[in-house]
């Protein structure tokens, strides 16, 4: 077929968000069943259904106008976070439920037992999962990466981003494909945001050709490669993370990453050479009559997030969870530092950098 790219057909399937053909479902509950010793497959198909539970309802959910940019209420903060909750299960399970059917495809294809109903295994595959033959082989051929990528990080991985990441393995080995999946990972939880193919392809790409053989130095060379690529450069202004006691060196505190809300550190600004063990000596603050008065403005912010920091450790959050108070108030209000604090960090990291 002219212009045909095999690439090209690849990201359609692994990007296709249709799921399985109508009718998939029940013929791998048939064939699986019997076999099966545990749950029903229907049994499980009901407890991912199930999940839905967790969502606010639909008549709960306040509708907003187009145009709308006002700040989330308390109730909208509680019914965003629990609908999250349930997507990144929903999303967990998916990925998870896909490399099992590799390794049942992977069985299927040792012990050929489509060879006497089918012409060939890719036909096999086709009718079984709905899917493509050439679907079928991506998975199989996946399915090492992805497992070992699983129990190196403790997430998932799904399969385009596992197409992504072959890449690597191919070219550097296992151990630096799956240290390019954590750092992306982390970086985009840093950044409010999720890795995709996309951002894994983009940091592969600015790998040297030749990664450092030590596992510190190959993780520290490709954690370089992704904060440049994704926007978190160590030179970008942020504060020191709230989870910590000192004031050197560490970054906002942001949610979205796999583990929940607020669970992963960013990279940041290290503290000013000049500046005092306090980080408040010599902070660096220009008179205003030389300085513009924007730059003065982000200067003096700079200031007050150095003292907010030095004065909301963490035992302050830990203290007002265990207090006697209404927890929903300290968890309102930890929502909301959480939104503020990324959403100016978030500035800072799209402003220009020359």
């Amino acid at each position: 077929m002219a212009g045909y790219d095999a690439s090209d057909a690849l990201d359609d399937l692994f990007d296709d968000d249709r799921g399985y053909a109508v009718g998939a479902g029940t013929a791998v509950e048939k064939r699986t069943e019997a076999i099966l010793d545990g749950p029903k497959p229907a049994d499980s198909i009901d407890a991912v259904l199930r999940l839905a539970d967790g969502l606010p309802s639909m008549d709960a959910v306040r509708e907003v106008t187009e145009g709308d940019t006002s700040d989330l209420t308390e109730l909208e903060l509680e019914q965003k976070a629990a609908t999250e909750e349930v997507i990144r299960t929903a999303l967990a399970t998916g990925d998870a439920s896909v490399w099992v059917i590799a390794q049942g495809l992977e069985r299927a294809a040792k012990g050929k037992w489509w060879r006497r109903t089918h012409t060939t295994l890719g036909a096999y595959v086709e009718e079984l999962t709905g899917r493509s033959a050439v679907y079928g082989r991506q998975l199989r051929k996946g399915l090492p990466l992805a497992l070992e990528t699983a129990k190196q990080t403790g997430v998932v991985p799904n399969p385009g981003q596992i197409k992504e990441t072959r890449k690597t393995e191919r070219q550097h080995g296992t151990h630096a494909a799956v240290t390019l999946f954590d750092v992306v990972r982390e970086v985009s939880a840093a950044l409010g945001e999720r890795p995709t193919a996309a951002s894994l392809r983009a940091v592969h790409e600015e790998l040297p050709a030749q990664l450092p053989t030590i596992p510190d130095q190959q993780r520290a060379v490709i954690e370089q490669a992704a904060q440049q690529t994704l926007g978190l450069e160590s030179a970008a202004i942020a504060a020191p993370a709230f989870g910590s006691e000192s004031n050197t060196g560490a970054a906002i505190a942001a949610p979205g990453g796999d583990e929940g809300e607020g669970s992963t550190e960013a990279g940041g600004a290290a503290q000013s050479p000049s500046a005092g063990a306090d980080g408040a000596a010599d902070d660096g603050i220009e008179d205003a009559e030389i300085v513009p008065e924007h730059l003065v403005t982000l200067k003096d912010t700079l200031k007050k997030l150095r003292e907010l920091n030095k004065t909301v450790t963490q035992d302050v959050f830990i203290q007002a969870a265990a207090g006697e108070a209404d927890h929903a108030e300290y968890l309102r209000v930890r929502n909301a530092i959480i939104k503020s604090t990324t959403e100016l960090r978030t500035k800072a990291l799209r402003a220009p950098k020359e």
